[in-house]
């Protein structure tokens, strides 16, 4: 598992840990980032533009650090 993966298993955390509507934070991110968290894969390069923009987008909408 990579990176990226890592990263998207943590946003995903967080949304069930806050209890937020998945879909609808998960919608905001790929709009903010320009990719779907659910084609993520533990073998999904680990693509460091791909990697900030997530953090980013995450921070934003779910006020945590990553």
């Amino acid at each position: 598992m990579g990176v990226l993966f890592n990263l998207k298993t943590k946003v995903d955390k967080c949304i069930d840990e806050k209890k937020l509507d998945a879909a609808a934070v998960r919608g905001k991110i790929a709009l903010q980032t320009g990719f779907i968290l659910s084609l993520i894969t533990p073998t999904s390069a680990d693509d460091p533009v791909k990697i900030e923009k997530l953090r980013k987008a995450a921070e934003s909408i779910l006020q945590t650090k990553f």
